[in-house]
């Protein structure tokens, strides 16, 4: 249902030219400040507006666009692709900080905040809204408790300092490689403390309830719509400090499902669909070639693996887990289901990011050595039962569970396949509810040792799916996750990557291709590490 519209009046209405859209939403039309409007569909919607707490894609996305970071991604044309950009490690650029310098052997950090900045409410932008911001994120519940201590060592909130107005320092106990990272993440976004601090309550000190539905910070757009299951209306901040926007409003409308999203791009009605997971890939496939769209893509750090939980049986044996790598089918999945929208995981850290190592996997597709490992365990004479868990809805990970059973059921396994909502699926995961189940992840930062603190380390047991635990592994990350020396950290990486192919600690199955679907007029259309849309980037070419 989209609205109170059923579906097939819904379709009558995209048909006609004029789905769900009021007339002048165009790309190329006026609205009421005089500029372009840029109008997209999602499948997903915002949960809340606090850049600490939220959960869904939605919300990344508008929190993206309306709050303004300390710093922010580079991002670099493409080569032979001029409307279209890319993130590159270690390239970044000013946001509310306008330029940074290091002091005490890099050990702190100074910003220069940019002088006569002001939130809506007509307050000032000024170190001690910055200090505000990291005070907060390192106090409430959220992402940043865990980011700031575990990634750049950060544990006191008198480690950040504001000196005068306009300069701000971070003290830290070592030099941190993340540290630039960590002052782009939107999880970090400005919020206007004196706003916040008016909704606060005893029980509630940096008022997140009330951030669920309200915004209290700067950025290139303010959210002036949010209407759940139907759209959201973003407008171009007037006096922005910033370049202006190109597009003076976004709308995006909630299309839950992909085939009317696809009728919408071939009607014209709009102008791009944006989010992860947002166009399967054979949608992808048939819709190169298009009049009038353009099918972008571009390699991603996005993993997709089988995840076996090593607190049940008989995934606690590493002969059982390697067997299952050497009967993993990507050699079929890659072509039949990712229609070339990915590659082969050869590693557990994804290609893109900082010392990744494709020669160091032993596995390929070998169902003889798969059957030999599982013998070895002693294994393999009786079918052993087992459920493989799948989100619903996500297209390549149902269609990859049938390929993946079909193979493992031919070296002793007997697995049914259990379709589950994300909601479910996401708690079972979590708590380790799960046997075996196809997993997919992110590293917002794109540094080797976050995306190796989050999915291995014995201590990060939210995000370490499969409880693989190995004092080994966890000693080269607690000594390396600040490292400042490159070449050491690379080293360190290598030996981490060894280890974890050694213990087939996941199931190497494909990195995806970060692929969007425009009008073939949209430019500056671009790929940040945390793959969400930044809409004040985008023009017409």
């Amino acid at each position: 249902m989209l609205g109170n519209q059923s579906r097939r009046s819904f379709l009558k209405l995209a048909a006609s030219g004029s789905a769900m859209f009021t007339p002048g939403l165009f790309i190329g039309s006026a609205n009421a400040q005089g500029g372009p409007t840029l109008t997209v569909a999602w499948g997903t919607d915002i949960d809340s507006f606090d850049p600490a707490q939220f959960k869904s894609d939605g919300a990344y996305i508008v929190q993206a666009n309306i709050y303004d970071t300390v710093l922010s991604w580079g991002a670099e044309p493409v080569a032979g692709s001029p409307n279209l950009a890319i993130s590159k490690p270690a390239v970044f650029a000013s946001g509310i900080g306008e330029s940074w310098t290091y002091e005490n052997d890099n050990k702190t950090l100074v910003v220069n905040i940019r002088r006569g900045l002001k939130f809506p409410s007509g307050r000032p932008v000024n170190a001690n809204a910055v200090k505000y911001l990291f005070d907060r994120g390192l106090q409430s519940s959220g992402y940043m408790r865990l980011i700031f201590p575990t990634m750049i060592g950060v544990t006191e909130a008198d480690q950040f300092e504001v000196r005068d107005d306009s300069t701000f320092a971070i003290n830290l106990p070592a030099p941190s490689a993340m540290l630039l990272d960590v002052l782009s993440l939107s999880n970090n976004a400005l919020l206007d403390p004196e706003e916040i601090k008016l909704h606060a309550t005893a029980d509630d000190p940096w008022a997140s309830q009330w951030l669920k539905r309200n915004t209290a910070g700067l950025g290139p757009y303010k959210a002036v719509r949010n209407e759940p299951g139907v759209e959201v209306v973003l407008e171009a901040t007037q006096g922005y400090w910033g370049a202006s926007p190109y597009f003076k409003r976004i709308v995006i409308k909630s299309t839950a499902n992909e085939a009317d999203r696809i009728l919408l791009l071939k009607r014209k009605a709009i102008d791009m669909v944006i989010g992860p997971n947002s166009m399967s890939p054979k949608n992808l496939k048939s819709l190169e070639g298009e009049p009038g769209l353009n099918v972008v893509s571009l390699p991603d750090t996005n993993c997709n693996f089988l995840c076996m939980n090593l607190k049940k049986k008989p995934f606690d044996n590493v002969k059982v887990r390697q067997a299952i790598n050497y009967a993993m089918p990507i050699h079929a999945i890659i072509p039949n289901v990712l229609y070339g929208y990915g590659e082969q995981m050869k590693s557990p850290i994804a290609a893109q990011t900082p010392g990744h190592d494709g020669s160091l996997s032993p596995y390929n597709y070998d169902v003889a050595k798969a059957k030999s490992l599982m013998a070895e365990a002693g294994l393999g004479s009786e079918p052993i039962p087992v459920k493989l868990a799948v989100r619903v809805g996500y297209a390549p990970h149902e269609q990859a569970a049938i390929w993946i059973q079909r193979e493992l059921e031919k070296i002793g396994f007997r697995v049914s396949i259990e379709k589950e909502t994300d909601a479910t699926f996401r708690q079972l995961s979590s708590s380790g509810g799960h046997e075996l189940s196809i997993e997919t992840w992110q590293s917002w930062i794109n540094d080797p040792f976050y995306h190796l603190y989050w999915n291995f380390h014995s201590k990060a047991s939210a995000t370490n799916k499969g409880g693989y635990a190995n004092p080994a592994l966890d000693k080269i990350i607690d000594e390396n996750i600040r490292e400042a020396d490159p070449a050491r950290r690379m080293a360190a990486v290598k030996d981490a990557q060894k280890i974890l192919l050694d213990d087939a600690a996941w199931g190497l199955l494909w990195y995806d291709n970060w692929a969007r679907v425009t009008r073939s007029e949209l430019a500056g259309v671009a790929k940040y590490w945390d793959s969400f849309e930044r809409f004040n980037k985008m023009k017409l070419s």
